[in-house]
């Protein structure tokens, strides 16, 4: 219980924080040229490499439905970050695959990630840091845990 009477609660803490990083992320893709970004784009751009992936794939990666992830592919294609080619493995298929500009957008990516894992660094500090992802990690497997009432 808190000092107010009203139970305890994490979940805002934990919600502020991951939309916190999400905008700051945004902010920072848009001061290098990338405006306009979305969550959902910044994080399918990590999951393609130079081979690419059929849209199925990345929905069962990404974690949403597969007509979402048809969406947010017709816009990033749309945008020039993604095209989609032929699966020479099957020919009704299609793989989603970067282009230059979708390159240069997962290499921003990359570098405001690591921009942010530094400032938490400092915020924190590293021992800090780093058993607050420990904690994470755990928290978020056992909240993945099937729920049985």
């Amino acid at each position: 219980m808190s000092k107010g009477g009203k139970p305890d609660d994490v979940a805002p803490a934990i919600g502020a924080a991951g939309r916190s990083m999400i905008a700051a992320m945004m902010v920072r893709l848009a001061g290098r040229g990338f405006d306009g970004m979305t969550p959902g784009f910044a994080g399918l751009i990590p999951l393609l490499d130079a081979t690419g992936a059929r849209s199925t794939v990345l929905a069962q990666r990404s974690g949403v439905s597969k007509q979402a992830m048809s969406q947010l592919i017709r816009e990033l294609e749309t945008r020039g970050y993604v095209e989609l080619v032929g699966d020479p493995t099957d020919t009704r298929a299609k793989i989603v695959r970067l282009t230059k500009r979708g390159v240069a957008l997962r290499e921003a990516c990359l570098l405001v990630r690591g921009e942010l894992h530094a400032l938490a660094t400092d915020t924190l500090g590293k021992v800090r840091l780093e058993r607050l992802q420990r904690d994470l990690m755990q928290l978020t497997a056992a909240l993945n845990k099937p729920y049985r009432p």
